[in-house]
């Protein structure tokens, strides 16, 4: 087991369809940026990314 953080809870968006190596990629850019490429990889997965209502 990996002991990166005591973190208990996670954020949706962190959860959500973000790849792991998005998060690694773009780990020290801006919230915007990361929201961008989240946006851009649910598009590719065609799902819906969180708050875009139904």
């Amino acid at each position: 087991m990996a002991s990166t953080s005591n973190r208990t809870s996670r954020p949706a968006f962190e959860r959500r369809c973000l790849s792991r190596y998005a998060k690694v990629l773009f780990r020290n850019s801006s919230k915007s940026v990361r929201k961008a490429v989240y946006k851009a990889e649910c598009t590719a997965r065609g799902k819906l990314p969180l708050g875009s209502g139904k």
